[in-house]
């Protein structure tokens, strides 16, 4: 996984010609490329061509096909309206002259907001928990280290991941799993409201199918396979990536192999920052016939 600075990087695109932008892909190169990229690069184009202080409330994107890393990826941007309060952009992603990722955003002066009229959720704060690395760390060994790789964001696991959910948890634990983190940028960030806001819709990709992941029995490189269909994302507060956000996900429908996540993120001040969904595509495997990481043997008691 690619780190802070080299995000921060990827997220300056480059414009080409007008509406016209090109995002550069991580030097570590990936298969596929990560959906969080492709909404963050989109969101910063299109954020470069509406009025002066208008910023993002809300994208609405489908994952066409897969991305990958081998080229630059093309964001076209489309000025759908400029009114007197809102702007709303069309962005198209394209690689090879196919559309990988279709966007619609819409952008508004920041106002200020009354008190949230919702709380978040009292659990352990992050000073208490382990990163995510340490979390997993009896799995270091599996599938070249995937698990404690490098993150560009500091994530402190409140409940437990989909990975150690496969040896920790029982059946009955993952019936309606909710899954809470918390989350801050692993490195400073610059004073750029918009960097912010891409910087959060890259984040909300990289976690927010968790529970799904954990009530299908399985994680984001299987047993099976997993994709992401879609993501809708809604702006209330502008984030502060610098201090922890409170990531409250719990899986909200499924229909055959697919899916549903809701996500909710409070500031460290518990007002609710950004609210999230997304459908996911999983096509299931047996896991006796796995050969990836370890399954927790029938005979073999749950640790919680």
């Amino acid at each position: 996984m690619t780190g802070l600075s080299e995000v921060i990087e990827l997220l300056d695109v480059e414009q080409v010609d007008g509406m016209l932008f090109r995002g550069s892909q991580p030097q570590a190169s990936p298969p596929r490329v990560f959906g969080g990229q492709v909404l963050a690069q989109a969101l910063r184009a299109a954020g470069r061509t509406v009025p002066v202080r208008r910023l993002p409330h809300s994208l609405h994107a489908y994952f066409i096909r897969p991305g990958h890393c081998r080229a630059p990826i093309v964001y076209d941007v489309a000025r759908l309206r400029d009114g007197g309060s809102l702007s709303v952009r069309r962005i198209s992603a394209i690689q090879d002259g196919e559309t990988i990722c279709e966007m619609t955003s819409s952008f508004a002066e920041p106002e200020e907001s009354g008190p949230s009229r919702w709380t978040a959720p009292v659990v352990r704060g992050p000073e208490e928990l382990p990163d995510v690395a340490a979390r997993l760390e009896r799995y270091a060994d599996e599938l070249d280290g995937w698990w404690v790789r490098e993150r560009p964001f500091d994530l402190r696991p409140v409940d437990p991941p989909p990975r150690a959910a496969l040896d920790e948890l029982d059946d009955a634990d993952v019936v309606d799993p909710v899954i809470r983190l918390w989350l801050r940028a692993d490195g400073p960030v610059p004073d750029d409201a918009l960097l912010q806001t891409c910087l959060i819709a890259y984040v909300s990709d990289m976690t927010l199918l968790e529970p799904v992941l954990v009530a299908r029995r399985t994680t984001t490189l299987g047993p099976g396979s997993v994709a992401s269909l879609d993501h809708a994302m809604w702006f209330h507060r502008p984030p502060d990536l610098s201090d922890w956000h409170l990531y409250d996900k719990r899986m909200v429908g499924e229909a055959a192999r697919r899916g549903l996540a809701a996500g909710r993120m409070f500031n460290r001040a518990g007002d609710l920052v950004a609210t999230v969904n997304q459908e996911g595509y999983l096509r299931s495997k047996d896991p006796s016939h796995w050969t990836g990481p370890r399954l927790r043997r029938a005979d073999q008691p749950a640790t919680s």
